[in-house]
């Protein structure tokens, strides 16, 4: 069985800078280098490069990130990963935006929008219309432990942007208890890495050896040094070709919260050790009028095994609402088989019961 963190929420530190409008502003206005190629394209690397050239190809597609609030400004990091200006980082450096700056490669400062944030997956998708070059997402199958890693970002200032730090990934498909405005939530299929991280880091990238992207880094453990976290692509890979096909395109809803099987057997909640365990349901909504119920485990959406809560979101992400998908789940080790239309997020709906899920977990 996979390894398994449950860590307490005073060891997890949330990877955003935020100063308070009384400090003073960081002046990069100024373009330092008109002959840096910032056009549109990808960024692909078809040889084995030194640590150094890598690092130099692939600065043009990570921008620093300033977003400005009613408070004070939180500043991070982003990387660009589509044809069009699409810009994936994370939501806690984005929350309640005034405005949204990007500090590019060059020297340039442009302006972005906020397309899609879901706290639950702390990512973001901005858009610019700005010319930046992007990088490709690479596959999670093709990760593996020891492999080196570059982690990319904004630590601590604007002052640093394009900061590169080196690790290796640790470990893959942990489980982290972080806190959020709303209470306390899991994120799962993390992968953990010891390239350094410090405030400003989040939203970064976390790039592997062809220059692709296979995380995006959003914390790490605060009393520990080498311990940091990326979300890997895989979590939003469909959400963000949806939304480079489709800027109108609204996340579907099937109203449950779940975590990974594995962790419901680690906890001794269910004999099945693939899947996605349901913790609770909400009322009215299309899961439910299939019978699921708190306690029974999803092994299949449509043709496609499920094995955990990152095979869910990643094949949910792409359908529509209103299309129909069918379930496989276990209910007290039987198998059933429903047909789901999926819906929208009701605004009443959209946060998780937190008091629950701790009461089941503690």
């Amino acid at each position: 069985m996979k390894k398994i963190i449950i860590m307490m929420l005073i060891a997890v530190t949330i990877f955003s800078a935020t100063f308070f409008i009384s400090c003073e502003s960081t002046n990069e206005n100024a373009n330092i280098n008109s002959n840096i190629d910032m056009s549109e394209r990808l960024i692909s690397v078809e040889e084995v490069l030194t640590t150094e050239r890598l690092a130099e190809i692939i600065s043009p597609a990570v921008v620093g990130i300033s977003s400005a609030t009613s408070v004070g400004e939180s500043v991070g990091s982003g990387v660009c990963v589509g044809k069009g200006g699409y810009i994936i980082t994370n939501a806690h450096v984005i929350a309640n935006p005034q405005s949204i700056k990007l500090y590019l490669f060059n020297g340039d400062v442009v302006d972005a929008e906020q397309i899609f944030s879901d706290e639950s997956l702390d990512i973001s998708i901005l858009k610019t219309s700005a010319s930046i070059p992007y990088l490709a997402l690479g596959d999670l199958n093709d990760v593996e432990v020891g492999e080196d890693v570059l982690a990319v970002g904004t630590p601590v200032s604007l002052l640093l942007k394009h900061s590169f730090t080196k690790g290796i990934v640790s470990a893959l498909d942990r489980t982290l208890r972080v806190s959020g405005d709303n209470g306390d939530y899991y994120m799962q299929n993390l992968i953990q890495h010891d390239a350094s991280l410090n405030p400003g880091n989040s939203g970064g990238p976390l790039v592997n050896s062809k220059g692709e992207v296979i995380g995006i880094n959003t914390l790490k453990i605060s009393s520990t040094e080498g311990i940091g976290f990326a979300i890997p692509s895989l979590s939003f890979e469909s959400l963000l070709q949806n939304y480079i096909l489709d800027e109108e395109y609204e996340t579907p809803f099937i109203g449950f919260f779940g975590y990974d099987a594995e962790i419901a057997n680690y906890y001794q909640y269910t004999t099945e050790k693939e899947g996605v365990f349901v913790v609770d349901v909400s009322s009215d909504s299309p899961i439910a009028n299939i019978g699921i119920e708190s306690g029974d485990v999803i092994v299949k959406l449509n043709d496609m095994k499920i094995s955990n809560i990152l095979d869910l979101r990643n094949e949910l992400f792409k359908h529509k609402i209103g299309d129909t998908i069918e379930l496989q789940y276990i209910k007290n080790g039987r198998t059933y088989v429903g047909s789901v239309v999926l819906g929208t997020h009701p605004v009443n709906n959209i946060k998780k019961d937190i008091e629950l899920v701790n009461n089941e977990l503690n």
